[in-house]
């Protein structure tokens, strides 16, 4: 696995724990890692294709690119509950506060060590552990942030490249544009608008700090000072408390802004435009990169080099 610049491997120990909860295939596997601990169970049910050291190795994948974008782990200890299903594939996942932090997904059988490489919804769903858990009216924030930092903490670790990124979010992001009948997103909770629009306002919000610090922060510095502030899934915080948090970290307060702005009126963003202005562009079936375009330094940024890894870089 490649490692980038504002990325330091995971020490990977694995530990048969010997303590049973629940119906599980055989004793659960632990992880330890800088800033917490994760213990994988095994569901019964029938058995996988695969060795059960490659889906451990699939959650340590996950669990590096959450600690590459947050710089811990976001708790001191999460459960994981794999369960196995028909087919291929990891089918889906949620997390809850239960117990500290608990995660069961869902995984097919005969899931290939492909699908596991490329899966995305295990990191999605550890993402959530670093946020806490906001009104049902603002759910669109929760998985906004999860659909949007998943890739980025991927990025980090080298599992996905920078133009998979940006194509993927130029692919996804105008599911999350408003329609006509949309409000704004505290009052629209259309799938649509939930992910990919939280995800879009995540974006704008990224891009407009990194604008007015000229580079020097972004929106991973308002999530880890939320998440060091104790913003986790165990806690329950009111919304606009918790963007303040971030705000007051990058000393911008473009969170709070952004917020009153979108929450109850529909704001649409020229995409085309924006992805002009970043320097990504379409050609044939694949992205490339103008380092010409005005926010082409904020791409770049976004996706894991910062102002200052940049200028020591030479």
């Amino acid at each position: 696995m490649r490692n980038s610049v504002n990325f330091r491997p995971l020490l990977l120990v694995v530990v048969l724990s010997g303590i049973v909860r629940g119906v599980y295939a055989e004793d659960p596997a632990t992880l330890k890692i800088p800033g917490g601990e994760i213990t994988i169970h095994f569901e019964d049910g029938p058995p996988f294709s695969l060795p059960h050291e490659a889906f451990i190795q699939w959650v340590h994948a996950a669990a590096e690119a959450v600690t590459a974008y947050y710089g811990r782990y976001p708790v001191p200890h999460v459960d994981i509950e794999i369960t196995p299903d028909q087919g291929h594939g990891v089918h889906d996942g949620t997390a809850y506060a239960h117990d500290g932090g608990l995660i069961t997904v869902s995984v097919g059988r005969n899931t290939r060590q492909s699908e596991l490489d490329d899966d995305w919804v295990l990191t999605h769903e550890m993402v959530h552990l670093a946020f806490p858990r906001l009104n049902d009216s603002h759910k669109w924030l929760e998985e906004g942030l999860a659909t949007y930092v998943e890739p980025l903490g991927r990025v980090r670790t080298g599992s996905l490249s920078p133009e998979r990124v940006w194509g993927d979010l130029v692919s996804g992001l105008p599911q999350g544009s408003p329609r006509p009948g949309d409000q704004g997103l505290d009052v629209t909770h259309t799938w649509g608008r939930t992910y990919w629009g939280g995800a879009l306002f995540c974006l704008e919000a990224d891009i407009e700090i990194r604008k007015r610090t000229q580079g020097q922060k972004g929106l991973v510095d308002a999530l880890r000072a939320i998440l060091q502030a104790g913003g986790n899934i165990r806690e329950y915080w009111e919304i606009e408390p918790t963007l303040k948090i971030g705000d007051d970290a990058v000393g911008v307060p473009v969170l709070v802004e952004q917020y009153h702005q979108w929450r109850a009126t529909p704001v649409t963003i020229d995409l085309d435009a924006l992805w002009k202005q970043l320097g990504i562009e379409w050609q044939g079936r694949r992205i490339i990169f103008n380092d010409n375009a005005p926010l082409a330094p904020v791409r770049r940024e976004i996706t894991g080099i910062t102002a200052k890894e940049r200028h020591d870089a030479g």
